[in-house]
């Protein structure tokens, strides 16, 4: 279909929402549920292969590492090839990678399965955040977070489910098996849920999506929007440098964290391998409250409410200091758990509230980069200082100060594209 051709805009909206769906499943199953396994199998795998806590987090170091750099060609990919053609196969590969990990035996082979999942997992996640801001405009932080929430129903059986595996299994048979699953059902998903654009049928995301934005405002209907600048006219400024530094700062203070709750849990405190485990589900879970939360609060505050989210994730790294009781120990979970929601929402609303969609798979596509190459280096570091310290503490108090940093830099970015945006 061209263009310029329309079809019934309720048949439309009904590809929105198999979007959405198709986001909730990527996000579920290849995403937040292949990452938050590796955590819970840190131990175990580190016990049966004889490797030390720097060699085995380094997994998920190296498959963001590798995330980093695959984000600096996505957008290319996406422009040159279409969504789907790149999306397709990078799905297939996250389930094919998960599965040897049945065949591993020595960390080269670990490792470079990590760094085929780290690319095809980037490709993946910048999809379908690209196809969620082509379709939808002034909700888009909150409907970015309901497609998120696939991640916390994922929390709320991977964990204990890993667990069980690992007692029952063993890890390497777990992780084949979660391998397969990947490739088998998010293939059908990709396959007949995901379009493109709304464009394809005739429409725009601000004619299927307008909200309630002043006259003259992106997101009002009827009227052409700003698509905003080429992706050359801003690559070089202060603000889009800015803006790719604190990316990479976010990705230390959550994806950082999160790599080390449940070994933090299990090794430093009392409370045992189980609730370690629990502790993880918790995070999970409530970072579907949070992805809802905060893509309210996006959609609302834009950029401010990403300072803020920011700054909760420094306040969640201070809760690790007096964790040791069950009141610590849920106050910990909750505000981590808010604050990663927030996190994982946060890339299409700042790339589109920034600088419209005309340099969408762009920017974030370099946001991602930027993210994962500050989770690589955020769990390479604490990786590093606990072998070094013997404990937490030290890299646990960086990671606060990178947090309130960072959300002092996003309190100067100007989201000019976002409906509610006034010079201030």
């Amino acid at each position: 279909m061209t263009g310029g051709e329309r079809i019934a805009i309720a048949q439309v909206r009904r590809y929105a929402r198999m979007n959405i769906v198709a986001g909730f499943l990527i996000w579920g199953i290849a995403l937040a549920g292949v990452s938050m396994m590796m955590p819970i199998m840190y131990n175990t795998i580190a016990k049966d292969m004889g490797w030390s806590v720097a060699q085995t987090t380094s997994f998920m170091a190296i498959k963001s590492a590798v995330s980093a750099v695959g984000g600096l060609f996505a957008g290319g990919m996406f422009v040159r090839f279409g969504l789907k053609r790149v999306f397709m196969p990078s799905v297939v590969t996250i389930g094919i990678a998960t599965t040897l990990l049945f065949f591993v035996r020595n960390l080269p082979v670990y490792y470079a399965l990590a760094a085929v999942s780290g690319f095809a997992s980037i490709l993946a996640l910048i999809a379908i955040q690209v196809t969620l801001a082509r379709w939808y405009s002034a909700s888009l932080g909150r409907i970015t977070g309901i497609a998120m929430l696939g991640g916390a129903v994922a929390g709320t059986v991977v964990p204990m489910a890993t667990t069980l595996g690992l007692r029952q299994l063993g890890w390497h048979a777990t992780a084949g098996m979660a391998g397969l699953i990947v490739l088998v059902v998010l293939s059908l998903a990709v396959n007949f849920l995901v379009h493109e654009t709304p464009e394809a049928y005739g429409y725009t995301a601000d004619e299927l999506d307008p909200g309630k934005a002043a006259p003259g405002k992106p997101g009002v209907a009827g009227q052409a929007p700003d698509p905003g600048p080429e992706f050359s006219s801003f690559l070089r400024s202060r603000q889009f440098i800015l803006l790719i530094v604190a990316a990479a700062m976010s990705g230390v203070i959550s994806n950082g964290i999160n790599e080390y709750i449940p070994l933090f849990i299990e090794r430093h405190t009392s409370l045992g391998a189980y609730v370690a485990a629990l502790g993880f589900t918790i995070v999970i879970v409530i970072s579907g409250l949070g992805k809802i939360l905060f893509g309210w609060v996006f959609d609302r505050l834009s950029t401010r409410g990403v300072a803020l989210c920011w700054a909760l994730c420094g306040v969640a790294a201070l809760l690790t200091f007096p964790l040791a009781g069950l009141a610590t120990f849920l106050m910990f979970t909750i505000v981590r758990g808010v604050s990663h929601g927030g996190v994982i929402v946060q890339a299409p609303v700042l790339a589109r509230h920034m600088y419209g969609v005309r340099s969408l798979p762009q920017v974030i596509s370099l946001l991602s980069a930027a993210f994962h190459l500050g989770a690589s280096a955020g769990i390479a570091a604490i990786g590093f200082g606990v072998d070094l310290t013997g404990g937490f503490t030290l890299p646990f108090v960086v990671v606060t100060c990178i947090a309130f940093a960072a959300a002092f830099i996003a309190l100067s970015f100007k989201p000019r594209y976002w409906a509610g945006y006034t010079e201030r």
